[in-house]
């Protein structure tokens, strides 16, 4: 069954999410959204092993919709219970007021399966121009004309963890090989380009700062840079990337971020 952890990652994650999102709709017609590691549209399963940061989840779940933030008010949107959380799909079509269309990559069939039935209503949705599923691993996934045309091409990746040793057989790590190909495939997509990638984990050596300068210099080769990153502690973060976008508010997403959580601590 789909599970989610219930922790400060997934509030840094669709936080960040929804402020670019707020920040990008006034300028831009047609969003075309792509996330690498979907998961459900609605995860059921809470991991029953809990972090220090789930305590401020649920501060924050339980309070809806809190400080009237972007994400706070698409989760209250979105929520039928305390017990499922939304993906970053969900988020999309309860933050973005414009047009939109969505590909969504997954590994696990029973994931496939529920996003195949939740992208059947969702297609029927006011501004929704498609949804395509892409079973399977991102990878293969990144070239071609699958991936929609729009004038903003917004690109999701949260691996677990950004690995600058190699992933080794764990696709759910990301690492310079990734990279590589990410850099190629982003510099033949025309338009505006936003790429938002959170991690999880520093473990072997991935220090946030030593990670975060090996994908700045890796996606300068898609005329990427730096817009902001944001921190949730020494191992949660969200480095966010772009070209050709004009968002001055990018640049304050720590300070936001930082003065929003605290509400909840």
């Amino acid at each position: 069954m789909p599970s989610f952890r219930g922790n400060v990652g997934n509030l840094l994650q669709h936080w960040v999410l929804c402020e670019l999102l707020s920040a990008c709709e006034d300028r831009y017609q047609r969003l075309g959204f792509i996330d690498a590691y979907s998961i459900a549209p609605f995860a059921k399963d809470r991991l029953k092993k809990r972090d220090a940061g789930a305590a401020v989840f649920d501060a924050v779940a339980t309070q809806l919709p809190g400080q009237l933030s972007s994400y706070e008010k698409a989760w209250l949107s979105l929520r039928t219970n305390f017990q499922e959380y939304p993906n970053s799909a969900a988020f999309v079509t309860a933050t973005w007021r414009g047009r939109y269309a969505l590909f969504l990559c997954e590994t696990d069939p029973a994931t496939v399966a529920s996003l195949e039935h939740w992208a059947t209503i969702a297609r029927q949705v006011p501004g929704c121009e498609g949804v395509e599923i892409a079973a399977g691993d991102w990878r293969k996934y990144l070239r071609g004309p699958s991936l929609p045309s729009s004038d903003l091409s917004f690109f999701s990746l949260d691996p677990y963890m950004f690995d600058r040793h190699g992933s080794g057989k764990n696709p759910g790590n990301v690492d310079p090989t990734d990279l590589t190909r990410l850099a190629e495939a982003l510099h033949d997509v025309d338009g505006s380009v936003v790429l938002q990638l959170s991690t999880y984990s520093a473990n072997n050596d991935n220090s946030q700062e030593k990670v975060r300068a090996l994908i700045k210099c890796a996606l300068k080769r898609a005329n990427l840079v730096e817009a902001a990153m944001v921190r949730a502690d020494g191992n949660m973060m969200s480095l966010v990337f772009t070209r050709d976008v004009d968002a001055p508010t990018f640049s304050t997403l720590q300070s936001r971020f930082n003065e929003w959580i605290a509400n909840f601590r």
